[in-house]
């Protein structure tokens, strides 16, 4: 067993397994930059070496960007606000100040969630399982939609095809607006 102030652990795989321990430093009392480590993938079967990475952080980095461009896609489904969160956490995590701490913290608990998935899955097989679930609920709420028209008298209620008819009817308004001041302006341009 690593001692304390170690991080450690391992992936297992058919073909590989990668272990890996970083050791932690007080970068007040020893002037160095924190989390030293070294990962070590294995061929699972014969357990030779296979690679042998001296981190220095920037796996963490790298995990932190990743996972902060998941979050930006996922929450706002664009992958240039992904890239930007992505960037902007692998550099937080660089820092050695509060934003720097919460950088690294994400990253962690995004590498933390995978495995336990990964274990959870594994131990229990969830993924068919859950698709078969959520299969299951949406036939069933499309059934009942379909039988009792909840979604029309929701509709009804709310009055939300209407307002997107007259949103659209604006939009198009505009539209037509400004492409019929264009075609004046050019108009006006190709005659002077």
């Amino acid at each position: 067993m690593p001692p304390p102030e170690w991080k450690w652990g391992s992936l297992r795989s058919t073909e590989s397994r990668a272990q890996w321990a970083a050791w932690l430093t007080n970068v007040r009392t020893s002037k160095t930059s924190p989390g030293g480590g070294i990962f070590v993938v294995m061929n699972a079967k014969n357990g030779a070496p296979l690679a042998v990475i001296q981190e220095n952080r920037f796996l963490t980095d790298v995990r932190t960007g990743a996972a902060g461009g998941i979050i930006g896609v996922y929450l706002f489904h664009e992958l240039s606000t992904g890239v930007l969160l992505a960037v902007a956490l692998a550099y937080g995590a660089t820092l050695s100040n509060k934003f720097g701490e919460i950088s690294k913290s994400t990253g962690t608990v995004a590498a933390k969630a995978y495995s336990k998935t990964l274990e959870l899955n594994e131990q229990y097989d969830l993924v068919p399982k859950a698709k078969t679930a959520l299969d299951t609920a949406s036939t069933a709420a499309a059934n009942l939609d379909k039988n009792y028209g909840i979604t029309a008298k929701i509709d009804d209620q709310l009055k939300i095809s209407q307002a997107i008819d007259k949103a659209t009817a604006k939009v198009d308004e505009v539209k037509s607006s400004v492409s019929d001041k264009l075609t004046d302006l050019k108009a006006k341009s190709e005659t002077a």
